[in-house]
C-alpha cells in the first residue's frame, strides 16, 4: 500500500473519492489564505483606531452588507444555476480585493476601517456559500459524514498561515503585500472550481418525494426554508452567531487593554489564531468523522454549546484570575469557542441539510450563512452597543443566548430524523405498503374476515389434510383460502407442521404465510420459533410472514440471538471469500451475504419500528446515490451502533478481507471455519447455504478430505445439483480411495445403482450445465445462478426435428421456450418476422399471462430447446422472488424494441 492509500485510508477516504477530496481540499486552502489575510487586514485596522466602538459598528455594517450579499446570491443561483455562480462569485471576490486593497492604501479613517472589515465579512459569506453550495450537491449524506471534516480542513493551516504573517506585520504599509497574496489565492480557487465543474457534475437536480406532513407554514418559507429542520437550525445559527461575535469582541478588547503597544497585540493575536487554527484542523482530520460515527450527529453538534455553558459558568471565579488571568480564561474562551466551531459545529451543521432535495439544500445554506449568521453578527453589535459595557453583561447575555440556541440544536435532532424518514418515504400512498410477497399475489380471505363460528369446530384430520394440500398446485389455492377461514383452530396442526419441518421447505413455506396472515399470539408465537430454526431457508419464510405482525418487546432476546447468529455468519462467510480466489464460489457467497443481509433486515423489523426500516431496505439497493445515503443515515439513527456498523460494512463497497477484519473488531470474540471453506460448506450442506454453492463446493472438494460419511447427506438431497455434484465429488473419492470406496458399497449396496443412473443421465444436459444455458439467455443473464438453480428443475429438454411446429399462432400460451442447439423461426403466415439461434428465448410472455400466441414457432433445424412452464414457474417466483426482477426489466425493454418494429408476440 501506497503512503498515499494511507495517508487516504487514515482519514476515511475512498480511491474514488481521491481527487474530488484533493480538489475541494485545495479549493477550501486557497479561500483560507485569501480571507484570513483580509481578516488580518481589517483587525490590523480596527485595532488601530477606538476598537470600543469600531468594532460593534464594524459588526454592524458586516451584518447589513452580508444580508444584501446573501440575497444577491441567493438570486443569482437560481437564476443561472449553481456552476455559473460559483465562478462569478470568486470573480466577484477578486474584483471586491482591488477595492479593499484601495482602502488599506489610502484609507486612514475608523469608516475606511469598518468598510474593509465589512468587505471581508462579505467576502468570507460569498466564499463560504460557493464552497458548500458546491459541495452539498457532490457529496451525498454519507460523503458529507465522512469527508466534510476533510474537504473543510483545508483552510485550517491555510488561516494558521495568514496568522502567522499576521505576527510580522509592523507598518500599516505591509498590509498591501498581504492583499496582493490574498488576490493571488482567491484567482487559483477560481481555477480550481473551474477543474472541478470539468471533473463533476455540479449541478441542482432532486426527485420528486411526498409532500411534507408538518410543512412549514407558506408565508414563512422564504425565511424560514420548507423544512422544520431549516428554521430550528438557522434560528440556532443566529443566536450561536451572536455568542461568537461578543466572544471575538470581549478577547480583542482585552487584548488591547492589556498590550498597549500595536505589534504586541498582533503578535499575541496572531499566536492565539495560529494555535487555534493548527489545533482545528487536526481535530477535523483526526476526530471529526470518528465522533460521528461513533456519537452520532446530535452530541457532536451539542458539544459547542454545552462546553460554552461550562466555559461562561466559569466566568464566576474572574476574582481570583486577576488581570492576567482573565485574559487567559477570555483566550481559552476564543480558543475553544473557535476550535469547536470550526472542527465539529459548522461540519456537522452542514451534515444535517444533506437529506434535503438539492434545491431546499442549497436555500438552506443560503440561509444560514447568508440571512441568519449576518442576523446573529447584527445581533451581537446591537447587544455590545445597546446594553452596559461591563464584562459582566456581556457574559450574562452570551449565557443566555447560548442556552437558548442549545435548546434549539437539541430539538433540531428530531426534525433531522423526519426529514431523513422524508427522504426515503413512498411518493404516493402512505407507506403501509410492503415488499412485495409473491404468496400474497391475489391474497386470499384473511382471518380477520373468517367464516362462521361453526367452522371453529373443524377436526384436526381435515386441518391436516387441508396442510397436505398445500404441496399439491392444483388445490393448493382452495386449501389456502379454508385454512384462513378456519383461523385460529387451525393454528395447532400449522404449529406442529412448523415445529416438524418435515413437510417439505415449500409446504412450510405456505404455513409460514397463512400464520403471518393470522395475526395473533399464538401464529406469531409459532413464527419467531420458525425463525429460530437454524435451517436458514425456513427462518427466511418465518421473517417474510412476521412483516404483517407488529413488534412484540417480549420476543427481542430470541431474535437478538439470531442476529447474532446472522452476524456471526456474515464473518465467516466474509473470511471465507478473503481466502477465495476469485471465481463462481467467490461469487456465490456474495449472494450468500445477499440473503444475510435480507434476514437482518428482516430481524430489524422486529426489533424497532418497521416502516423506517423498510424504507431504509428499498432506498439501500436504490441506484441513485443520494436515496442509497439517506436511507443508511436512517439506519444509522435508529439501530444500535454495533448492528448498524455490521450492516454498513455488509452494504459498502470493500474487500472482503477489510469487511472481515471490520466485523473482528465489531463482533465479541468467536471461532471462525477452522477448515476450508469448501468443506465447511459441504459440512453445513444446504441448511445453511443455497444448492448452488453447495454444488460449487461438491466441486472443489479435494479428495484427500472427501469421505462417505460426508457425501452420504448430499446423494440424498431433493437439489438436482447437489445430487449430481455429489455423485462427481464420490467418483473422484472411489478413484483415489478404491478401499474406502469398496467399504461404502458394502454398507450402501443401492450405491452402485446411483452411480449408474448417473452415468446414464449424462447423455442429457446436466444441471449444472442448464443453469450456464440460464445464464447465457438475456432473460436471466442478471440474475444470480444461486437463483437460476431454482429454474434448473422445471427446464424440460425438448428435442425437435426440422420444420417442426412448436406451437401455433392463435394458441394459448402457456411455455417459454430456450433454444440450446439449432435454429427456431417465428412466422406470421408465411411471412418470417425473426430468427432465434443458442441462448435466444421466445414466448416469454406465458411465464406471466396466458394468451393467444400472436405468431408461430417453427424449427428451421434440428433444435434442442429447454420449455418453462407457467405454472411450474410461478413455484419458482414464490421460492424465490428475486428471479422476477430481471425478467421484468429484460421484457420491458424487449416490448419496447418489438413495439418500435411493429411486432408483438
Amino acid at each position: 500500500m501506497t503512503l498515499l492509500a494511507r495517508w487516504q485510508q487514515l482519514l476515511g477516504i475512498r480511491p474514488e473519492e481521491g481527487r474530488s477530496v484533493g480538489l475541494f481540499f485545495l479549493h477550501n486552502f486557497l479561500l483560507g489564505i485569501g480571507t484570513i489575510l483580509v481578516y488580518v487586514a481589517a483587525n490590523v485596522i480596527l485595532l488601530e483606531n477606538h476598537p470600543e466602538t469600531s468594532l460593534p459598528l464594524a459588526y454592524g455594517a458586516s451584518a447589513l452588507a452580508m444580508l444584501g450579499a446573501g440575497q444577491v446570491y441567493a438570486h443569482y443561483e437560481h437564476h443561472l444555476g449553481l456552476q455559473k455562480v460559483a465562478v462569478r462569485v470568486l470573480l466577484a471576490v477578486v474584483v471586491l480585493m482591488v477595492v479593499i486593497g484601495f482602502l488599506v492604501a489610502f484609507g486612514r479613517s475608523v469608516a475606511a476601517a469598518v468598510a474593509i472589515m465589512a468587505g471581508y465579512r462579505v467576502i468570507y459569506l460569498l466564499t463560504n456559500l460557493e464552497f458548500w453550495g458546491v459541495s452539498a450537491v457532490v457529496f451525498d449524506v454519507r460523503q458529507g459524514r465522512r469527508l466534510f471534516s476533510v474537504i473543510s480542513s483545508g483552510d485550517m493551516p491555510a488561516k494558521a498561515l495568514g496568522a502567522v504573517l499576521a505576527i510580522l506585520v509592523h507598518h500599516h504599509t505591509e498590509l498591501l503585500w498581504l492583499l496582493l497574496l490574498a488576490f493571488g489565492a482567491y484567482a487559483g480557487a477560481l481555477l480550481v472550481v473551474q477543474a472541478t465543474g470539468r471533473s463533476h457534475l455540479v449541478e441542482v437536480r432532486s426527485a420528486a418525494r411526498a409532500v411534507r406532513a408538518e410543512a412549514v407554514a407558506a408565508p414563512l418559507r422564504r425565511w424560514l426554508g420548507s423544512s422544520r429542520l431549516v428554521g430550528a437550525m438557522c434560528l440556532s445559527m443566529l443566536l450561536l452567531a451572536a455568542v461568537t461575535t461578543g466572544i471575538e469582541y470581549v478577547f480583542f478588547i482585552n487584548v488591547k487593554e492589556q498590550f498597549h503597544d500595536q505589534a504586541q497585540v498582533m503578535r499575541y493575536v496572531g499566536t492565539v489564531l495560529a494555535l487555534t487554527y493548527l489545533v482545528a484542523m487536526l481535530l477535523k482530520l483526526a476526530a471529526t468523522g470518528r465522533a460521528l460515527d461513533r456519537l452520532g450527529p446530535r452530541p457532536v453538534l451539542l458539544a459547542l454549546p454545552l462546553v460554552l455553558l461550562a466555559g461562561f459558568a466559569l466566568f464566576g471565579l474572574r476574582d481570583e484570575l486577576g488581570s492576567s488571568g482573565l485574559l487567559l480564561y477570555l483566550c481559552g474562551l476564543f480558543l475553544v469557542q473557535e476550535v469547536l466551531r470550526r472542527a465539529f459545529f459548522d461540519p456537522v451543521f452542514l451534515v444535517l441539510f444533506q437529506p434535503l432535495p438539492a434545491a431546499e439544500r442549497l436555500q438552506a445554506h443560503t440561509l444560514a450563512k447568508g440571512v441568519y449568521e449576518p442576523l446573529g453578527l447584527g445581533l451581537g453589535a446591537l447587544l455590545l452597543l445597546g446594553l452596559p459595557a461591563g464584562l459582566s453583561w456581556q457574559i450574562g447575555w452570551m449565557l443566555l443566548l447560548t442556552a437558548g440556541g442549545g435548546l434549539l440544536l437539541f430539538r433540531t435532532y428530531g426534525h433531522y430524523l423526519a426529514e431523513l424518514h422524508h427522504a426515503v418515504g413512498r411518493r404516493f400512498g402512505d407507506g403501509a405498503a410492503d415488499l412485495p410477497d409473491p404468496l400474497a399475489a391475489g391474497r386470499p380471505l384473511t382471518a380477520a374476515t373468517a367464516g362462521p363460528p361453526a367452522q371453529a369446530a373443524a377436526a384436526e384430520a381435515e386441518v391436516a389434510a387441508l396442510v397436505a394440500a398445500l404441496a399439491d398446485k392444483k388445490i393448493r389455492a382452495a386449501a389456502t383460502t379454508q385454512l384462513l377461514a378456519l383461523g385460529e383452530t387451525a393454528l395447532p396442526v400449522l404449529h406442529e407442521v412448523l415445529q416438524a419441518g418435515a413437510a417439505g421447505e415449500a409446504v412450510v413455506r405456505r404455513v409460514a404465510y397463512i400464520c403471518g396472515q393470522l395475526t395473533g399470539p399464538e401464529s406469531r408465537r409459532a413464527l419467531v420459533q420458525l425463525a429460530c430454526e437454524p435451517t436458514l431457508a425456513y427462518r427466511e419464510a418465518a421473517l417474510r410472514a412476521l412483516r404483517f405482525h407488529a413488534p412484540n418487546p417480549a420476543d427481542e432476546p430470541a431474535l437478538r440471538q439470531v442476529l447474532g447468529q446472522e452476524l456471526q455468519l456474515a464473518r465467516e462467510l466474509l473470511h471465507g471469500q478473503a481466502r477465495l480466489a476469485a471465481g463462481p464460489l467467490h461469487l456465490a457467497l456474495d449472494y450468500e451475504l445477499k440473503r444475510v443481509e435480507e434476514r437482518l433486515f428482516g430481524l430489524l423489523q422486529q426489533l424497532y419500528p418497521p416502516q423506517p426500516i423498510r424504507d431504509a431496505q428499498r432506498h439501500v439497493a436504490h441506484a441513485a446515490r443520494e436515496r442509497q445515503a439517506n436511507a443508511l443515515e436512517i439506519l444509522d439513527n435508529l439501530i444500535d451502533r454495533p448492528t448498524y456498523q455490521a450492516l454498513q460494512t455488509l452494504l459498502e463497497v470493500g474487500s472482503p478481507a477489510a469487511k472481515a477484519a471490520r466485523f473482528d473488531r465489531l463482533l465479541p470474540p468467536a471461532p471462525t471455519m477452522a477448515t476450508a471453506l469448501p468443506m465447511a460448506v459441504v459440512e453445513r450442506g444446504e441448511t445453511t447455504f443455497t444448492d448452488w454453492t453447495v454444488s460449487l463446493a461438491l466441486r472443489q472438494l479435494p479428495p484427500t478430505q472427501a469421505r462417505f460419511a460426508l457425501l452420504r447427506p448430499h446423494l440424498a438431497s431433493a437439489s438436482e445439483l447437489v445430487r449430481e455434484s455429489a455423485l462427481n465429488a464420490l467418483i473422484r473419492w472411489a478413484s483415489s480411495r478404491p478401499a474406502a470406496y469398496q467399504a461404502a458399497l458394502t454398507q450402501t449396496p443401492a450405491l452402485a445403482d446411483q452411480l449408474m443412473d448417473h452415468a446414464a443421465a449424462a447423455a442429457h444436459v446436466s444441471a449444472a450445465d442448464r443453469v450456464a444455458v440460464l445464464q447465457r439467455t438475456a432473460l436471466f443473464a442478471a440474475t444470480p445462478p444461486n437463483v437460476l438453480s431454482a429454474i434448473v428443475p422445471i427446464m424440460q429438454e425438448v428435442p425437435l426435428a426440422a420444420d417442426k411446429q412448436i406451437f401455433a399462432q392463435g394458441d394459448l400460451g402457456t411455455s417459454l421456450f430456450i433454444v440450446h442447439e439449432g435454429e427456431v423461426g417465428i412466422f406470421t403466415g408465411a411471412r418470417q418476422l425473426a430468427t432465434f439461434g443458442p441462448g435466444d428465448f421466445f414466448g416469454e410472455l406465458a411465464l406471466l399471462d396466458a394468451e393467444p400466441r400472436s405468431a408461430t414457432a417453427r424449427t428451421l433445424a434440428p433444435t434442442l430447446a429447454f420449455r418453462l412452464d407457467q405454472e411450474d414457474f410461478y413455484d419458482v417466483m414464490e421460492e424465490r422472488p428475486e428471479v422476477l426482477r430481471n425478467i421484468l426489466r429484460v421484457l420491458c425493454q424487449r416490448l419496447r424494441r418489438q413495439n418500435e418494429a411493429g411486432v408483438v408476440k
